[in-house]
């Protein structure tokens, strides 16, 4: 993103607030969808949704793309909009994935992902040191894993279904830590700007609810039990 803003007198915004937006923002992101997916795991959608798993995934690219791109140019409202379309996007993948697994498996799975997700969060709040060249790494041995994770499954080259989320979660720690940072940072980049540190408070949880959201896959992967 540019780190260029726009500068105004209004001030009234401090950091706490806007640090307390980022995860009220975060954990709303969470919630609805955690309950679009249980909800839509109840009923016939599962069994009959046909594509729209597919469509769904196809519009979660484009939201991210949209907010990623067009930030500093939308209005807080329509930023607002766009992290809620997401998260019900995501609930409806995610109720495909959890009626795989058993309720207890996916309960285990969030309190430890919280709890990860948690400390890296704590980590990335109160370390001084800058954690850009680490972010850095994370997310382009994020890209290659990805690829790489494609590559396996397309050739089915047998690597262990423990060996890849352990990687993820390695990865993931980097990352959260470091956006944590990164959204920190913004604040100080843009605070004399209501308008703009309400978006960037939206962009800082839209960032950590997808770190949270990887984090907690990666773990149901590891520790949950199949239906």
């Amino acid at each position: 993103m540019n780190d260029t803003y726009e500068y105004v007198e209004d001030q009234s915004i401090s950091i706490q607030h806007y640090v307390n937006n980022i995860f009220k923002w975060m954990v709303l992101g969470v919630a609805i969808t955690f309950l679009t997916a249980f909800g839509l795991e109840r009923t016939s959608f599962v069994y009959d949704a046909g594509l729209i798993p597919l469509i769904a995934i196809v519009l979660q690219l484009f939201v991210a793309v949209r907010i990623a791109r067009h930030l500093l140019s939308m209005k807080a409202s329509t930023v607002k909009f766009l992290y809620i379309a997401y998260s019900v996007l995501t609930g409806m993948t995610f109720s495909i994935v959890i009626s795989c697994y058993t309720a207890m498996s996916v309960t285990l799975a969030f309190l430890v992902a919280a709890i990860y997700f948690g400390v890296l969060v704590i980590v990335g709040t109160v370390l001084k040191k800058d954690l850009t060249k680490i972010g850095t790494i994370c997310y382009t041995g994020l890209f290659v894993y990805v690829i790489f994770s494609i590559i396996a499954m397309i050739f089915n080259l047998g690597i262990s279904s423990l060996l890849l989320p352990l990687i993820s979660l390695v990865l993931f720690a980097g990352i959260t830590a470091y956006d944590m940072q990164k959204a920190i940072q913004f604040y100080y980049q843009a605070q004399s700007n209501n308008e703009m540190l309400t978006k960037l408070s939206i962009y800082g949880a839209f960032t950590l609810y997808l770190d949270f959201v990887n984090i907690f896959l990666d773990i149901l992967q590891l520790l949950g039990k199949e239906n």
